[in-house]
């Protein structure tokens, strides 16, 4: 897969486009060719269609003539007469007058509807006590075929009437074996058997050639019970029974269409359909189809090709002015792009887009080596500046050696104060500290205030110890405290109280900055936020505040603003860090 990647990355886009191109054109073909099949499958199922039901009424003409046969020996069966005299051969003595005339009458009435039988081999029917009489149609053997066996199966079926199919080498017969029972006493005793063979081929072929007159020769094979009763040639023979439904296949060398289908009687029929007709249509249908859609892809990819020209031809241009760009390192002419500057399609915006990138990187690299002067001359006002930072922190130094040894402690602690400001604020580059790191700038920041409001100052600290190690964007309390001075202790006349406190909350900490001020509107960050009021003095410090906070640590965290009891308490919400490390400080270049 990677290396067809790569393949594809590395082609021309020439190549792509006519690959692109010629994959469009197979899917369609397809696509074409698979909805051509479609209505061609339909037909198909209405030929299947069409020959079920020509076989279906071929099945039911088999089907009438094996239910006369069926008929025919419940006649024979019901006789009055027949059930008389086989009831006095049963019962009778034989030998004496009634018992003859008994014989004679059934040897009769057998004769009688022996003349009743069309396409049948032969009429057997025995007494109770053995004697038979038979009746010949075809050329047979002659044989008693009213076996043991045969006479067993229509006993079990007590008087109901019961085909038997058996194999015979390469031919089949078919009989109906039916037990007379006596009837007229209800005793239903046995009194004799009839047995019927019928010519089922002389029976089919009575029938297909009937269908033969409608202009339709069906090749067919019929199989009742796995066993081949009937087939017109050895090549139907040979395909056996199979599941109903239809297969394409070859008999003879021509494709044929075979036609499976079972008839409510239990009878299977396997047809042959001659398919040659259709499949010369079907194949001259597709061969033309192909042939179109050859030649329309022929025709689109020529097209295509000459238009992915007229459009390559110019990004062949682009590159081109990318090399000379890249030669010369000046911008092209505006005679040589001026072909393109009307253009607004693609094509053009990439050239005019080039163009301006060639202009735009010549005039930056002018104002480079401008500025790569100013540069140098800069260098040394830096070397230069860079003294002062180290000169402020040695003034301040002495100064508090000096306070400390006039006894001035008031001088000495604002001065020691000052210069940890001084060295956090220019020294320490982290973005982020530990809660314990900024409150001291805080301790350091109100060391001073303290002394320059005196008892109108009162702070003081309940921070949690769990919180202290936990991260907090550098120099966020100390802003909240100077606020809190300004607006508080400078505009009040009684003692400004300043809490500063700190506690783990479920979601995460609280580090409160607490005053007594005249307080400020709970709903100012969402003021400042919604544009309902513009951002001036403490709203800056506050939304600059929320902003830090949430772009360190997420949305949910930040400032809330809470007013009660008089006094106003600025929460900042942070995330529970105990377990994370606070940035590494990056040493001072």
């Amino acid at each position: 897969m990677r290396k067809l990647q790569t393949f594809w990355q590395n082609l021309h886009l020439r190549a792509k486009f006519l690959l692109i191109l010629l994959v469009g054109i197979v899917i369609i073909g397809v696509d074409a060719i698979a909805t051509l099949l479609i209505p061609l499958r339909a037909y198909d199922e209405q030929l299947y269609e069409s020959s079920s039901q020509m076989i279906s009424l071929y099945a039911e003409q088999i089907k009438h003539e094996m239910k006369n046969y069926e008929d025919i020996s419940y006649r024979i069966l019901t006789d009055s007469s027949l059930q008389e005299n086989l009831a006095i051969i049963k019962d009778a003595s034989p030998g004496t007058l009634t018992w003859i005339d008994a014989q004679r009458n059934v040897a009769s009435r057998a004769a009688y509807y022996s003349l009743w039988f069309s396409n049948t081999v032969s009429f057997q029917l025995r007494t109770s006590r053995g004697t038979t009489y038979s009746h010949f149609f075809r050329a047979s053997s002659g044989a008693n075929e009213l076996t043991d066996e045969r006479m067993t199966a229509a006993a079990w079926r007590q008087g109901r009437f019961i085909w038997l199919t058996e194999e015979n080498g390469d031919a089949s017969r078919l009989f109906l074996v039916r037990e007379i029972r006596e009837m007229e006493n209800m005793t239903l005793d046995n009194l004799g058997y009839m047995l019927i063979e019928v010519d089922f081929p002389s029976l089919v072929e009575q029938y297909s050639q009937a269908m033969g007159s409608l202009g339709v020769e069906p090749r067919c094979a019929v199989y009742n019970k796995g066993i081949c009763l009937y087939a017109s040639d050895d090549g139907i023979r040979a395909l056996g029974m199979g599941e109903d439904g239809y297969t394409y296949m070859k008999s003879d060398g021509k494709p044929v269409l075979c036609v499976r289908y079972t008839a409510t009687n239990g009878l299977k029929y396997v047809t042959l359909v001659d398919y040659s007709g259709i499949r010369t249509t079907t194949l001259a249908a597709v061969s033309v189809t192909i042939l179109c859609i050859l030649g329309a892809a022929l025709l689109v990819v020529a097209v295509s090709t000459g238009l992915i020209n007229s459009i390559l031809v110019h990004f062949q241009v682009l590159m081109q002015k990318f090399d000379a760009f890249a030669i010369s390192g000046e911008p092209i002419s505006p005679q040589e792009s001026a072909c393109y500057k009307d253009r607004f399609d693609e094509i053009g915006d990439l050239h005019r887009g080039f163009d301006w990138m060639t202009r735009e990187w010549t005039r930056v690299n002018h104002e480079k080596e401008e500025q790569q002067h100013l540069l140098q001359e800069k260098q040394m006002q830096q070397l230069r500046a860079q003294v002062r930072p180290h000169f402020l922190y040695n003034t301040l130094e002495s100064i508090y050696c000096l306070a400390q040894n006039s006894g001035d402690k008031r001088i000495a602690v604002m001065t020691s104060s000052l210069g940890k400001l001084l060295r956090t604020s220019l020294n320490d580059k982290r973005d982020v500290v530990t809660v314990r790191e900024d409150l001291q700038t805080v301790r350091d920041y109100l060391s001073i205030q303290e002394i320059r409001y005196g008892e109108r100052l009162q702070v003081e600290y309940a921070v949690d110890d769990a919180v202290m190690p936990c991260h907090i964007p550098a120099m966020t309390v100390q802003p909240l405290v100077e606020n809190a001075i300004h607006h508080a202790a400078e505009h009040m006349l009684d003692t400004c109280i300043i809490r500063i406190s700190g506690n783990v909350v479920p979601d995460g900490i609280d580090v409160i900055v607490q005053d007594n001020g005249p307080g400020i509107d709970e709903d100012i960050l969402t003021k400042l936020e919604s544009g309902e009021v513009q951002p001036e003095g403490l709203g800056i410090g506050l939304r600059n505040i929320h902003k830090r906070v949430q772009h360190t640590f997420g949305k949910e965290y930040g400032l809330r603003i809470r007013c009660e009891d008089g006094c106003t308490q600025i929460i900042i919400h942070l995330p529970d860090t105990r377990l994370e490390k606070p940035e590494t400080p990056r040493a001072d270049s």
